[in-house]
């Protein structure tokens, strides 16, 4: 699979992951209000990001604090966290080390039960060797 698409269950926002090559991958938050893309080092980690998907899909009724998961150089973390209704916050960081312009930003996107498990299967076909 080319892409992976997460969108949100709220607003026009997205989260992609896109370009992967070798040990790295692309990732892509769009938003009316922001955008941000960041080439990504997944090394042999992006299992893990992996499986943080096929958990959420899997405790779609909810779980007790956050489910994280961060690329070995810090450039992508994500956070997700539940509430009893099923509603999942994905909590998004992506941030640039390197270059003359250094940044950092956090954004949102929430999504619904009803979406996760399509998500997980998305992403576990996009980081499938």
């Amino acid at each position: 699979m080319d892409t992976a698409v997460i969108k949100s269950g709220n607003t026009s926002a997205t989260l992609t992951f896109c370009e992967r090559d070798a040990d790295y991958f692309t990732v892509l938050f769009e938003s009316p209000a922001v955008k941000l893309k960041k080439r990504v080092w997944g090394y042999t980690d992006c299992e893990f990001l992996v499986n943080l998907f096929s958990f959420i899909a899997k405790e779609w009724k909810g779980w007790q604090g956050a489910q994280e998961w961060a690329s070995i150089e810090g450039e992508f973390a994500i956070s997700a966290t539940s509430d009893a209704l099923g509603r999942v916050t994905l909590n998004i960081k992506i941030s640039e080390f390197d270059g003359p312009e250094i940044w950092s930003s956090n954004v949102t996107l929430g999504l619904d039960a009803s979406q996760t498990e399509n998500i997980a299967k998305s992403v576990g076909a996009f980081f499938a060797n």
